[in-house]
């Protein structure tokens, strides 16, 4: 039995530590425990949308995060306490009495706290090595989930400044391409290139944090998903119109950044988003001076119509200018 507890803390703690370093420090994304995690809690948000609306978006990024924090800190928890059970007599009281069940959960949680209470004690060099290891990663581990969040919340305000730069620019696909068309030629060229940076930054930044695609907002002016639909829109208008040649250039740059942003979408959200649910071929899509609708760009709306399902939005929200 103390061979099978073991097996089991050590499977635990090194599961948990594999996706906290991974999802913390990588840059790539995140771990498999992390990924499920937030799949699971954003499935639970959007449950608590049907019962109390909208509002429970705002909460939505702060679940996550704290989910994940939650699962890390309880399969450490559990993975050590299992290790310490594995040989009930290795951890003792000040007075050598064997720490009960209890006792070792306690011992546990101030090893992970860094706290040293010292009234229970490892007795094996073995159990010393492992409580003085613990006790140094619990420091790391605070320090890096604190860091890793600091970083999602910086990710996060470039999220909102771009979405927030979007609905200022216009609030309709029309509008936008209007607006770009009407502004003085080196402030829409200023617009279009800044944009372009600021797409290219939270592609980036959503690669390696993707906890930020779980921040939602409750008000349409604030979507990110809704904003990223119009300018998308108002780019592809652009594109199929004569009086916007003298951007082409930068319009494609514009393009180009959206375009990869909705890759990393489709490759790493596919089970977060229902991308074969789709009313791109039924839409009624304002249409466009050359006429012509690629299949790339029902690709691109196919990706751009799942973000906006998954805040219970439509096209019509989109080209409404609400």
């Amino acid at each position: 039995m103390s061979g099978v507890l073991l097996f089991i803390g050590i499977i635990l703690l090194l599961l948990a530590i594999h996706d906290f370093f991974f999802t913390t420090l990588s840059g790539s994304g995140t771990g498999f425990v992390s990924r499920n995690i937030s799949v699971f809690s954003d499935r639970l948000i959007q449950f608590c949308v049907k019962l109390f609306g909208r509002k429970a978006y705002n909460y939505n990024g702060l679940f996550v995060n704290l989910m994940i924090l939650f699962f890390w800190l309880l399969l450490i928890w559990s993975g050590l306490f299992l290790v310490y059970s594995s040989n009930p007599e290795a951890i003792t009281n000040s007075s050598g009495r064997i720490a009960n069940h209890w006792e070792r959960f306690y011992f546990t949680s101030y090893t992970l706290s860094t706290l040293g209470m010292g009234n229970f004690k490892p007795t094996t060099p073995v159990f010393e090595l492992v409580t003085g290891s613990f006790s140094f990663f619990g420091f790391i581990f605070f320090t890096s989930a604190m860091t890793y969040f600091l970083s999602v919340s910086s990710a996060l305000v470039n999220k909102r400044s771009l979405s927030k730069s979007v609905y200022n620019v216009g609030h309709s696909p029309r509008a936008i391409a209007g607006n770009i068309l009407n502004f003085d030629s080196s402030f829409s060229y200023q617009q279009i290139l800044e944009m372009q940076k600021m797409i290219d930054r939270h592609s980036v930044n959503h690669h390696a944090y993707p906890v930020v695609h779980f921040y939602r907002q409750s008000k349409s002016t604030d979507s990110f998903s809704i904003n990223i639909a119009r300018l998308d829109e108002a780019v592809t208008i652009l594109l199929h119109s004569k009086e916007a040649k003298n951007f082409e250039k930068e319009l494609n740059l514009l393009r180009s950044s959206i375009s990869g942003f909705l890759e990393d979408i489709q490759e790493n959200f596919s089970s977060n988003l229902s991308l074969k649910k789709t009313t791109v071929d039924s839409y009624d899509f304002p249409s466009l001076e050359s006429g012509k609708t690629t299949k790339e760009l029902q690709k691109r709306r196919r990706i751009i119509e799942a973000l906006l399902r998954s805040e219970n939005f439509t096209w019509d929200d989109v080209f409404s200018g609400s």
